[in-house]
C-alpha cells in the first residue's frame, strides 16, 4: 500500500530530480511559473511537477511546429511553424542546466537549427514555389492565378524577418526562371 503511493507520486516524470537550492528554485520559478517569486517559492515538489509540464509542453509544440516545417507547402503555416519551433527550442535551453534531457540536448538542437535554418528556408521556398505553380496550372481565370500568386509573395513578405534577405532574393530568383516574373518589391 505504501509502496503504490510512492510509485503514485513520481508518476509524469523518469527520474527524481535533485533538490534545487533556493536560487535555482527562483529562477526555475521565474521561468515555468506565473506565480510571481516575491510572493512565494514554490514547493519543491510542485516546482518539479510544473517543470515537467513546461518540458512536455514545449516539447509537443515543438515536435508539432518541426512536423508543420517539414511538410507544409504553405508559407502561412510554415513561418509560424519555424518561429514556433525557435521559441520552444530556446525555452527548453533555459531549463536545461536545470532538468536532464535524454538523447541530444536543447542547446544541441538550437545551434543545428541555427545553422540550418537558411538551407530549410530555400528548401521550402524551392517545394512550396513548385506547389504553386502547379495550383496556378489547375486555376483557368488569369485573376485566380495572380490572388494565388499574390497570397504566396504577400506571406513571404509578411515574414520577411525570419525569411531574410538571401531567401526573399531567392525567391525572386523563382519567379523570374519559372514565372517569368517581377515581383512587387522589384518594381517598386
Amino acid at each position: 500500500m505504501f509502496g503504490k503511493k510512492k510509485q503514485d507520486e513520481n508518476k509524469g516524470y523518469t527520474f527524481k530530480p535533485r533538490d534545487f537550492d533556493r536560487d535555482e528554485r527562483i529562477a526555475l520559478q521565474k521561468i515555468v511559473s506565473g506565480t510571481p517569486v516575491t510572493r512565494k517559492l514554490l514547493p519543491q515538489e510542485k516546482l518539479v511537477k510544473l517543470i515537467y509540464s513546461y518540458v512536455a509542453r514545449n516539447i509537443r509544440i515543438g515536435s508539432t511546429a518541426a512536423q508543420n516545417v517539414n511538410t507544409t507547402k504553405h508559407p502561412q503555416v510554415f513561418f509560424k511553424s519555424l518561429k514556433d519551433l525557435f521559441v520552444t527550442t530556446e525555452n527548453l535551453v533555459e531549463i536545461e542546466k536545470y532538468w536532464r534531457f535524454e538523447g541530444r540536448g536543447p542547446t544541441e538542437q538550437l545551434e543545428d537549427l541555427v545553422a540550418r535554418k537558411d538551407a530549410i528556408i530555400k528548401g521550402f521556398l524551392n517545394e512550396s514555389f513548385n506547389e504553386l505553380i502547379i495550383n496556378m496550372e489547375k486555376k483557368s481565370s488569369t485573376a485566380q492565378k495572380q490572388k494565388m500568386f499574390d497570397d504566396y509573395q504577400q506571406s513571404l513578405i509578411n515574414n520577411k524577418e525570419i525569411l531574410g534577405e538571401e531567401n526573399f532574393e531567392f525567391f525572386k530568383e523563382l519567379c523570374m526562371k519559372k514565372l517569368n516574373v517581377v515581383t512587387e518589391e522589384e518594381s517598386d
